[in-house]
């Protein structure tokens, strides 16, 4: 049975790298894959008004994974495209982890000292914190404007990023043992 894949190419040169990071995915794969694009982005919204419409949405359940291409619009507000479809993906499909990986290839490319074998991996939880969007504006419009912004962690959050981390480190280290 073959993995569904949603691709969302987005806007700009989102679409060609999406296009060709697909193809590098489906010769790597080693099972099949069906793929359906998806039309979200800043000319689907510019047209229509629309920018994440329920039935794409409910449609998106049925997939195994999103690959999604980069979002953004010089002749739309900034926000709008990356609330309305990257963060509504995040919260609709509780992608509560970011990983950010860090390697160092070539030591001469940084400044650093004792760089040997550099491989980071961070975790970010992705559906708390600033992406939660709290804040707002006191004293508008004066010379005491404030912005605000909240950073907000629970307990369910904070807990389930930190154990998604020591399970990958986990199983990286068993890896380690059987190599």
């Amino acid at each position: 049975m073959p993995k569904k894949i949603a691709l969302i190419p987005g806007d700009g040169i989102g679409k060609e790298v999406l296009e060709v990071a697909f193809e590098v995915v489906k010769k790597a794969a080693t099972i099949p894959l069906e793929s359906r694009v998806f039309d979200l982005g800043s000319e689907r919204y510019l047209k229509t008004g629309e920018i994440f419409p329920e039935e794409d949405k409910e449609a998106l359940k049925g997939y195994d994974a999103v690959f999604l291409g980069a979002l953004g619009d010089p002749r739309v507000k900034p926000g709008v495209l990356e609330r309305g479809i990257l963060l509504a993906l995040r919260f609709e499909f509780d992608q509560f982890a970011n990983l950010r990986p860090l390697k160092l290839y070539r030591k001469d490319l940084t400044p650093l000292k004792n760089v040997e074998n550099i491989d980071i991996m961070f975790f970010r939880e992705n559906t708390e914190d600033l992406y939660v969007g709290a804040g707002g504006v006191l004293k508008k419009g004066t010379p005491d404007e404030v912005a605000l912004q909240e950073l907000i962690q629970t307990r369910k959050g904070v807990e389930r990023i930190v154990r998604y981390a020591f399970e990958w480190a986990k199983k990286l280290l068993e890896l380690l043992f059987v190599c």
